[in-house]
């Protein structure tokens, strides 16, 4: 029975990510930003102390960043359902928390839909602009649209959730 479960909500998270693809307007989340301590096929062991079963094993390594979501699904009964989604070395797979405690912050899944001024300005789906510093433009003007991406609750950066990376965002 639990297994049926892991593979219905594996199968709903892929459908949910295709869903992500095609572009939405901002999603209120709740997230947790983290790093890899230890790691054992689908379990990882986070810096902060909590622990994780992953529906599918990583090649990330020890130290790599982890961002957890926590967002609702919902199902074909019309049941909502809150899972967790991690976001690892470029990897998108469903989290089962297993053990410790963890700190959430409140975030925006997104689409970036375009790179402007080669990567200096980032547009949203939802039509947001955001201005990107000199010094993290290195990666942006590298990152191809569209692309999930997690904006924070201050609007100060925005995640890749492709690539794992966390660059400065300014509003204009």
């Amino acid at each position: 029975m639990k297994t049926s479960r892991w593979v219905a909500l594996a199968i709903v998270v892929v459908m949910y990510a295709a869903d992500l693809s095609a572009g939405f307007d901002m999603q209120k989340v709740e997230y947790l930003s983290d790093s890899i301590a230890e790691k054992d096929g689908k379990y990882i062991r986070l810096l902060g102390g909590s622990s994780w079963l992953l529906s599918s094993p990583t090649l990330a390594l020890v130290t790599n960043d982890v961002l957890i979501v926590f967002q609702e699904v919902e199902l074909n009964d019309k049941k909502n359902v809150q899972i967790a989604v991690a976001y690892i070395a470029g990897n998108e797979v469903v989290a089962k928390h297993v053990d410790g405690h963890y700190v959430t912050q409140t975030g925006y899944l997104t689409t970036v839909v375009e790179a402007l001024r080669d990567g200096a300005v980032l547009k949203l789906d939802d039509g947001t602009l955001l201005s990107i510093p000199q010094y993290d433009r290195f990666d942006t003007r590298w990152w191809l649209p569209p692309y999930k991406a997690l904006l924070t609750g201050n609007r100060m950066y925005l995640w890749n959730l492709k690539n794992g990376k966390r660059v400065w965002v300014n509003p204009i």
